[in-house]
């Protein structure tokens, strides 16, 4: 693999929606144009579970639910790039400081967890691969330093957590052998 020159454009869809422009130079263009020209060439894009309230209404921070990233998958393709697929296995934001169990996985045991991370994955690989766009690299999980899908997978319960990110490798190599995880 070449050296990686990346992007998190993870919230370009909702930047461009409230007006956001690009330009080089001063001329207008399209940003995954304009990073590739400068040599770029992997697009990380973050998915989220289920990033809406009970109402519908999207939680903000540029939603990044399946079907944007997918678009935006399509758009880094269309320029030429690769991209990085990154499961954060929660509604919103997942870091060090908070691994929240999606809504729908909330009264899951920790089988029931694991089984949830590897057909999730399993899914949202099968609609990349369907959609055209299958990613070039996965990210089982963000920012992991302290577990995920807290309580049960949160730090010092290492074989929950391996357990967890275990069960997304599988669905990966499952899907595609060669794909960097």
């Amino acid at each position: 693999m070449d050296f990686i020159k990346g992007f998190d454009l993870s919230s370009l869809a909702e930047v461009e929606r409230c007006g956001g422009r690009f330009f080089d130079k001063g001329q207008p263009g399209d940003v995954f144009t304009i990073l590739k020209h400068y040599g770029g060439n992997f697009v990380r894009l973050r998915l989220w579970n289920d990033p809406y309230d009970e109402t519908g209404q999207d939680y903000g921070a540029g939603v990044c639910d399946l079907p944007t990233v997918l678009y935006l998958a399509r758009r880094a393709k269309n320029a030429g790039m690769r991209w990085l697929l990154d499961l954060h296995f929660s509604d919103f934001w997942a870091d060090p400081g908070k691994q929240t169990v999606p809504k729908a996985w909330r009264d899951l045991d920790e089988d029931g967890l694991a089984e949830a991370v590897y057909q999730y994955t399993r899914d949202v690989l099968t609609a990349c691969r369907t959609a055209g766009t299958p990613p070039d690299m996965v990210q089982v999980g963000n920012e992991l330093s302290n577990g995920l899908l807290w309580p049960s997978g949160k730090v010092p319960n290492w074989d929950t957590i391996h357990r967890y990110v275990s069960a997304g490798v599988k669905a990966v190599r499952e899907l595609d052998a060669h794909c960097p995880v």
